[in-house]
């Protein structure tokens, strides 16, 4: 009795297709499938911000200098850990040619990189993934300008936004 191993593997990979086309097509038909749950709308690139313009109608430039920031995020009691990371890299739009401004971010930007991690701290990842990232945003906006003399930031963006389960 010859076994032929091409026709063996091709009702395997046959059998699988079958399966997982089967699973995924009761997932949608029971409606626990949630495609795209945790994608998030990009922000535009740093590079963009030159075609942004203020309310004020002044051109913007990019604060770019804080770089990757990895936070815990609070332990949830509920499921007994320990918390999530999150890694975020954020960057700020602020009015084009303020260099006094400029140099005033340069100088706290280990406190608002601390600021932020301890905001992402605050919360557990339930309580973040809940939060909409533009309240995210708004918060981190409104904390941060309120360290500065020298001017203000127009608005918090990510370029990565990350939960490391």
């Amino acid at each position: 009795m010859e076994i032929n191993l091409n026709r063996i593997l091709g009702i395997t990979a046959v059998s699988l297709a079958v399966f997982i086309l089967a699973v995924t097509g009761v997932s949608f038909v029971l409606k626990t499938a949630k495609p795209g749950k945790n994608l998030r709308t990009a922000d535009p690139e740093p590079g963009m911000v030159t075609n942004m313009t203020s309310p004020d109608k002044g051109k913007l430039a990019a604060f770019t200098g804080l770089g990757h920031i990895r936070a815990v995020t609070k332990p949830d009691k509920k499921k007994d850990d320990t918390g999530i990371p999150v890694v975020v890299t954020p960057w700020f739009s602020y009015p084009e040619g303020d260099t006094e401004f400029y140099e005033e971010l340069a100088r706290k930007s280990t406190a608002m990189k601390a600021l932020i991690a301890q905001y992402f701290a605050q919360y557990t990842e339930k309580e973040l993934r809940s939060m909409s990232e533009e309240k995210i945003k708004r918060d981190l906006l409104k904390e941060l300008n309120a360290r500065f003399s020298l001017g203000k930031i127009t608005a918090v963006y990510f370029s990565d936004y990350i939960f490391l389960e």
